[in-house]
């Protein structure tokens, strides 16, 4: 596996669908060879994970004849603001077009850029709607419509309500930025019993007191979790198959990896209606996995996995961490790093919040003060995610209904 960083980032459709993932190395011309070393290695086709894949694109990449490269009919390439639009260049977006691939307009603002001349051969334009005023912005996109019609507008680095609303009211199709993390409280009673199960099972796992049939007693009364969890524990990602008992995967596995269940089927108990609620619940469990990986030191792997885990549980559940924190019994170090950010895990908190914005040189240094090897990050990112999908996969069905396709046709 490449040692090279990388993060995904989602982008949304108008119904809250995944119309694909940013797939993001960063902003220097090292980073486009970092994106053919992470294609060499397998490790783009891991995090691309089947959707379309929106990849930043110089004119390095361009003249390298992008399309023997990159797959086009799964590829969208982002075209940088300040690109030159000199014969060659545009001979090589005609070339990806033909192919199949489709184009996008990056960065673009209420000024003019000169990339705006290959307006004729974008699919897409990404906006940058945190920067300007409602004024500029549409001013913006409407300089962008007149120009090429049918144009497909992005609404990216989208931080609050009203500035979605915004770039949704002047026909945006796609969405990207921290909003669609940020949690929106709802009464609490909406958190499903399950859920309230499992917290409770996991502050009972957590008591050296209570014994292993106390244990299976209580999930004994809750049908559907106990399935849940015989179902994780039956998975590839145990090592083990044929376990028939809560109590018989207690002896196997023990109570660390037991409760690391109890917290995936807490983060998957959510009911997901759109894609944003999809990509919550497994944003959660990628932050646990990845955080998982830095223990050492003062920093134990169960706890770090539930850090990860509950930090991102307020966006799943639309509920305040010291609210879900009330239902489930956590180490004084992981409650105090989740609503203090102090102790010894709350440098992993700033870590994987660095990361997963693509602040790489920030997240190597942190990983490096906590004695992580920061060449492995790239390795881990990838590891979490897999390691989310097979979770996830071994805990429902896949969806009935494939998720909408983004390269074909304007449907809003």
């Amino acid at each position: 596996m490449s040692d090279t960083c990388l993060v995904r980032q989602p982008v949304f459709g108008t119904s809250g669908a995944l119309l694909g993932y940013e797939i993001r190395f960063g902003d220097t011309d090292a980073d486009q060879r970092a994106l053919v070393q992470s294609l060499v290695s397998g490790t783009f086709e891991l995090v691309r994970g089947r959707q379309p894949a929106f990849v930043s694109c110089g004119r390095e990449l361009l003249l390298q004849h992008a399309q023997s490269l990159l797959n086009p009919s799964t590829a969208v390439l982002m075209v940088s603001r300040s690109i030159d639009t000199s014969p060659e260049i545009v001979e090589a977006i005609v070339q990806f077009k033909d192919a199949g691939g489709h184009i996008a307009l990056d960065h673009l603002s209420s000024v003019e850029a000169p990339s705006e001349q290959l307006l004729p051969y974008a699919t897409w334009a990404r906006v940058d709607v945190g920067t300007g005023d409602p004024v500029e912005l549409a001013q913006c996109v409407g300089r962008l419509n007149r120009q090429r019609a049918g144009l497909k507008v992005i609404g990216y680095n989208i931080s609050e309500r009203a500035q979605y609303e915004a770039i949704r009211a002047l026909g945006a199709e796609g969405f990207q930025g921290q909003f669609f993390s940020s949690p929106e409280p709802v009464p609490a009673t909406d958190m499903p019993q399950n859920t309230v199960a499992a917290m409770r099972l996991m502050g009972l796992a957590r008591d050296p007191k209570v014994n292993d049939r106390t244990l299976e007693d209580v999930l004994s009364t809750d049908p559907v979790l106990m399935f849940q969890l015989l179902r994780l524990v039956n998975s590839a990602s145990v090592g083990m198959r044929g376990v028939s008992s809560i109590g018989q995967a207690l002896r196997m596995i023990g109570r660390t990896t037991f409760e690391r269940w109890l917290a995936v089927a807490v983060a998957a108990s959510r009911k997901s209606t759109t894609g944003v609620d999809q990509e919550l619940v497994r944003k959660a469990i990628e932050r646990g996995r990845l955080l998982e990986q830095l223990s050492g030191g003062p920093r134990d792997s169960g706890t770090l996995f539930l850090v990860g885990l509950f930090s991102a549980l307020d966006a799943v559940f639309r509920m305040s961490l010291p609210e879900i924190l009330e239902r489930v019994t956590l180490s004084d170090d992981a409650t105090n790093a989740l609503l203090d950010r102090s102790g010894p895990y709350s440098d992993a908190l700033s870590f994987v919040e660095a990361y997963e914005l693509g602040m790489f040189e920030h997240a190597a240094e942190l990983a490096s003060e906590m004695g992580v090897d920061p060449s492995r990050l790239g390795e881990m990112y990838t590891n979490a995610l897999a390691w989310a999908d097979e979770a996830l996969g071994n805990l429902a069905p896949p969806p009935e209904k494939a998720a909408p396709k983004v390269m074909a046709g304007r449907g809003r």
